[in-house]
């Protein structure tokens, strides 16, 4: 069965407010499917996603005498 979420679980789950959520979806940056009039987020992409946003640590150069 897929987990799904709806904008206040995703929140929940996210530990965000929802305002956060809100703005996400007006940016067009969450992975989402529409059912009906609501956007629902299947819990599988949001992981992903997560993973994706992840910023690759920045290594300093290191200068050889």
């Amino acid at each position: 069965m897929i987990e799904m979420f709806n904008k206040e679980e995703l929140a929940a789950y996210l530990n965000v407010p929802l305002k956060t959520i809100r703005y996400l979806l007006y940016q067009k940056r969450l992975p989402k499917v529409k059912i009906g009039k609501e956007y629902q987020f299947i819990k599988d992409d949001i992981d992903r996603w997560i993973l994706s946003q992840r910023e690759q640590p920045k290594y300093k150069k290191v200068r050889k005498w």
